[in-house]
């Protein structure tokens, strides 16, 4: 029996792919959720763009420039997923890992909104995840591979099936908050189960804070790269050999993440007048970015994973671990 799961998890920011092949171990890989051109048009002068066409979505002749920071990310305010950009992002995820001429199973998630209508999400499956034989080019090299079943979970809840020990205890109140790149996710839980009218979804992404500190730091004459801010973040202050250089980045990362968790403390209180009963479960690269602060935050009921992988993937892994289940469980299989 195939029991191949490839889950994609796309978000607004980047797209996260988790795949498992029977019973080996699970495969990450990400991409940025970003296609099209740069601003002037030289994608040539870009290290990592890819080129992407779809027969199956219709692009054929529409070669696409895909997986490059460079290129525009989808930064507006519409927080769907049922949109060109998530289809080519979540095609292009499965056809960049799929073994040629393999067939998998291909598990993703939706918005709640979506999800809580079941003709709905099963037109979304639809449009997003397509059934049966897939032609794509990916770098002027031609990928086919079948698609067999697919399986549309309510995002942010892959958490759930890491830890049922957790979210399964009866009358457990909870809180899911996804933190990406873009934008927050905040999921309410009760034994297991989402309570849709208690999310949604508001616009507090790890790359607003990014730019912020970036831009306080330049505002000091400072000037550091992007590739030096997160670590900079992890470590709380700019590695200067300068003592006094370095003890004014430390004041300044440490306001502008303190006033980035003001508003986000206020949103989630806003979200629930129950919020001082609930335990909080921060996922999402941001969150595990911004853990001792938001442990220091909310103190002993906040949860985090393990390490930024983990915290990074647990949608898409719990995602492909929800479908391997079933599959497994259907054929027999262990």
């Amino acid at each position: 029996m195939n029991n191949t799961v490839i889950a994609v998890d796309a978000g607004k920011a980047e797209t996260k792919i988790v795949v498992k092949r029977n019973d080996k171990e699970i495969v990450r890989d990400h991409f940025p959720t970003a296609i099209g051109q740069t601003s002037d048009g030289r994608v040539d002068l870009l290290d990592n763009v890819h080129t992407f066409s779809s027969k199956t979505l219709g692009t054929v002749g529409k070669e696409i420039r895909i997986g490059c920071d460079e290129l525009p990310v989808k930064a507006d305010d519409n927080f769907s997923k049922d949109s060109d950009i998530n289809r080519i992002c979540t095609m292009y995820a499965i056809a960049k890992n799929v073994i040629p001429g393999e067939t998998v199973n291909v598990v993703t998630g939706c918005p709640l909104s979506i999800y809580s209508r079941k003709e709905e999400r099963t037109e979304y499956g639809r449009n997003i995840i397509p059934n049966g034989k897939v032609e794509c080019v990916i770098d002027g090299k031609p990928v086919e591979f079948t698609i067999d079943k697919r399986l549309v979970c309510a995002e942010s809840t892959g958490i759930l099936t890491l830890h049922p020990e957790i979210f399964s205890k009866k009358d457990y109140d909870a809180a899911i908050i996804d933190m990406g790149g873009l934008n927050m996710n905040i999921t309410a839980i009760n034994n297991s189960n989402v309570i849709i009218e208690s999310s949604h979804t508001s616009r507090h992404g790890g790359r607003m804070l990014h730019h912020e500190i970036q831009r306080l730091l330049m505002d000091n004459g400072m000037e550091i790269t992007d590739a030096q801010i997160l670590s900079s973040v992890l470590r709380g202050y700019v590695n200067y050999h300068d003592p006094n250089m370095r003890e004014i980045s430390k004041d300044i990362i440490s306001r502008a993440v303190t006033s980035f968790i003001d508003e986000i403390d206020r949103t989630l209180r806003n979200s629930w007048k129950n919020f001082d009963t609930l335990e909080l479960f921060f996922i999402g690269g941001t969150a595990f970015l911004l853990k001792d602060y938001l442990a220091e935050r909310f103190g002993e009921h906040a949860h985090f994973e393990k390490n930024f992988e983990a915290s990074r993937y647990a949608n898409a892994e719990g995602f492909a671990l929800r479908m391997y289940r079933k599959l497994t469980e259907n054929h027999g299989t262990k």
